[in-house]
């Protein structure tokens, strides 16, 4: 199974969104830059974000986006199947193999309960990790 583009952006565009929570709204412009994702297609990425109740914004010269929730409420899970729909590796023709049927529901679930398990906090705390490795070994 491979992740779209679209879910590869969005989490990028999130990591930022929760990356300056709390500290206002981030314009389009910025999280495009930082995040060197082509706006146009953030612009469609936010829009679908925003309207699944995962950020919000606010229009005008200070405008941007903002996550609604605490990074640490907001699970990979949660923004794959808003971008990509519910993850399904067990389809229903597998039914008339059983024990194939029964691997993939179970690599499925798994899965699931990985991303679950790993919020936009986990993330972001991971990236500032790594960024002072790379600031200390210079």
């Amino acid at each position: 199974m491979k992740f779209s583009v679209k879910v590869q952006y969005g989490l990028q565009a999130m990591i930022e969104l929760a990356s300056n929570y709390g500290s206002g709204q981030v314009q389009i412009a910025d999280i495009a830059k930082e995040q060197k994702v082509p706006i146009r297609y953030l612009e469609q990425l936010l829009l679908i974000l925003k309207r699944e109740g995962l950020i919000a914004s606010t229009r005008g010269k200070e405008g941007g986006y903002t996550l609604i929730k605490h990074p640490g409420d907001v699970t990979i899970l949660e923004i794959v199947e808003t971008l990509d729909g519910p993850i399904q590796l067990a389809d229903k023709k597998m039914k008339k193999i059983p024990f194939i049927f029964e691997a993939f529901e179970r690599v499925q679930g798994k899965m699931r309960e990985d991303l679950a398990g790993i919020s936009l906090e986990d993330l972001v705390t991971r990236q500032r990790q790594k960024e002072k490795v790379l600031v200390y070994s210079i």
